[in-house]
C-alpha cells in the first residue's frame, strides 16, 4: 500500500542513521582505547615496579597544584579524591583513588554524547591527519584534564570555596611580575572577561539571586573574542560557526519556544544556570567550535581543548555548562599563564643566547607557529565544515535571518570559491546545500 510503501524508506533512512551513529561511537572508542594504552605504557616506564599503573599519579597532580600555589590551600586539597577522604592527603595521595582507565571512559563516554564529536573521530579514522600525540604527552594531558575536572567539582560544590581559590589563583598570577609580557592581546582579553565573569559568580552566588538577563552581553562578547581571532589566523569556516553561537545569547527564544533567564540551583550549590535556545545542540556546536579553535595553540593542554574536555564540563547538563566552563577555564589560564611566564623569564636571563635559539624563542611563542602547520590546516579544513554544517542547521531552527534582514553584508571565506549574500544566513552554508531554489519575493537562497 501508499502508506507502507512511505514507512519503508523511512525505515531505512532510520537503520542508516543508527549504522553511521554506531560507526562513529566505535571511532571515537578506538580513540579512547589507544589513549588509555599511551597512559598504561608510560605509567610502566615512570613507576616503581609493583606500583598500580592505572591509578591516577598524586605526585604529578600535586605539582600542578603546586604550579598554582594551591598545593597548601587545604580546604581545597581536604575535597579532592585520596586514599583517606576528608583529610587533608600527602602529595603521593592527591587523587591516588582516580582509576585513569574510568577517568578515560568518562570523558570518552561524554564525548560519544556530543554528534558533532562523533562525525569528527569518524571522519579522522579514515583520514590522512597524522597524531601527535606519544605516551608522556598523554600521560601529562590525562592528568592535567583530570586535575581540572576534580578542582571543577569542588569549586561548584562550594561557593565560599570557589571565591577563596578564585581569589588565591588570581593573586598568583598578579604577584608574578612580567606575567603579561609573553600573552597577546587576545589572550589578556580572555583571561579579563574570564575573571570578570567569576567575580559576577561569587558575588550571586554568595547573595543567593540572580539576575535573569545574565550573560546575555558578556557570553556573546566573550565567543566573538575566539571569532576574531579564528578570522585572524585564516580559519573562516570556524568562525562562522561561532559567528551563529555568538548570536544566539541566554534567554533567548527559539522557533516556538520562549525564552528563560538565568538562575541560580535550588541547592547548596547555587550554581549558575544559563538557558541557551535550543540548549543541547548550543552546548553541542560550542564544545566542538571551541575544541577546532584551541588547535592553534602550541601548548599541549590547550591545544588538546583539556577544560573542555573534563567530563564535568563536556557532560554537564545544558544550563549549567557554562558555569563549570568558566570555573574549568579559570583554572586552566592561570597554569597557562604562569608558565608562560616562566619560560619567558627563563629565556630573559639567558646570557648570549645564540640567534637560532633566539628565533626558535620567539616562533615557540606565537600561536600563528601551529596555525600555519599543514596538519593543522588539514584538521582545521576537516573540522570547520563539521562546525559550519552543524551551525547551519542551528541558524536555521532558531530562524536568525531575520536580525540582520537589513544589514545586506557578505562573508567570503577563503574555504569556499564564492560569496554568500546576507541574510540569507548569518553563516556560510555548507556546499551540499548551496544549489538551493530563490525565493520569488526576495530573490535570496534559503
Amino acid at each position: 500500500s501508499g502508506a507502507s510503501a512511505i514507512a519503508l524508506p523511512r525505515r531505512a533512512v532510520f537503520l542508516a542513521a543508527m549504522v553511521v551513529a554506531a560507526s562513529s561511537a566505535a571511532a571515537l572508542h578506538r580513540m579512547s582505547s589507544q589513549l588509555v594504552a599511551a597512559v598504561e605504557r608510560h605509567s610502566v616506564r615512570v613507576r616503581p615496579a609493583g606500583a598500580p599503573i592505572h591509578a591516577a599519579d598524586g605526585e604529578l597532580l600535586f605539582s600542578l597544584l603546586g604550579e598554582l600555589r594551591l598545593d597548601s590551600h587545604e580546604p581545597l586539597l581536604r575535597e579532592l579524591p585520596s586514599v583517606a577522604p576528608g583529610t587533608t592527603p600527602c602529595p603521593a595521595d592527591v587523587g591516588a583513588a582516580v582509576d585513569l582507565r574510568a577517568f578515560v571512559g568518562a570523558v570518552g563516554a561524554s564525548a560519544a554524547a556530543n554528534p558533532l564529536l562523533c562525525i569528527l573521530a569518524e571522519r579522522l579514522s579514515s583520514s590522512a591527519v597524522p597524531s601527535e600525540l606519544d605516551d608522556e604527552s598523554a600521560y601529562q594531558l590525562v592528568h592535567h584534564c583530570l586535575l581540572l575536572d576534580l578542582v571543577t567539582r569542588a569549586l561548584a560544590a562550594d561557593p565560599e570555596l570557589a571565591a577563596a581559590v578564585y581569589a588565591r589563583a588570581r593573586g598568583t598570577v598578579h604577584a608574578t611580575e612580567g606575567w603579561w609580557r609573553p600573552l597577546g592581546i587576545f589572550e589578556l582579553a580572555k583571561l579579563k572577561t574570564v575573571e570578570m565573569t567569576l567575580e559576577r559568580f561569587v558575588e550571586h552566588r554568595r547573595a543567593g539571586n540572580l539576575p535573569a538577563n545574565f550573560g546575555h552581553i558578556g557570553l556573546p562578547f566573550n565567543i566573538l573574542e575566539a571569532v576574531m581571532q579564528d578570522l585572524k589566523l585564516g580559519f573562516f569556516t570556524n568562525a562562522a560557526a561561532g559567528l551563529a553561537l555568538s548570536l544566539a545569547s541566554p534567554g533567548m527564544g527559539s522557533a516556538g519556544a520562549p525564552g528563560r533567564g538565568a538562575t541560580l540551583s535550588g541547592d547548596r550549590r547555587r550554581a549558575v544556570r544559563m538557558h541557551m535556545p535550543l540548549a543541547r545542540q548550543w552546548r553541542d556546536l560550542y564544545v566542538s567550535w571551541n575544541l577546532a579553535f584551541t588547535t592553534a595553540y602550541p601548548d599541549l593542554p590547550t591545544r588538546y581543548g583539556a577544560p573542555l574536555l573534563a567530563p564535568c564540563v563536556l557532560g554537564a547538563p545544558p544550563e549549567e555548562f557554562m558555569f563549570h566552563r568558566v570555573l574549568a577555564l579559570h583554572t586552566h589560564m592561570c597554569l597557562y599563564v604562569l608558565r608562560r611566564s616562566s619560560e619567558h623569564a627563563a629565556r630573559a636571563d639567558e646570557a648570549q643566547p645564540t640567534a637560532a635559539a633566539a628565533a626558535a624563542a620567539v616562533a615557540s611563542s606565537e600561536v600563528a607557529q601551529l596555525a600555519s602547520d599543514e596538519r593543522r590546516r588539514t584538521l582545521a579544513a576537516l573540522w570547520g565544515d563539521i562546525n559550519l554544517d552543524a551551525a547551519w542547521r542551528y541558524e536555521r531552527r532558531l530562524r536568525l535571518a531575520p536580525l540582520v534582514w537589513a544589514a545586506r553584508l557578505r562573508f567570503s571565506s577563503g574555504m569556499a570559491a564564492r560569496r554568500v549574500p546576507y541574510p540569507a544566513s548569518l553563516i556560510l552554508p555548507p556546499p551540499a546545500r548551496a544549489e538551493r531554489p530563490r525565493t520569488k519575493a526576495r530573490g535570496l537562497r534559503l
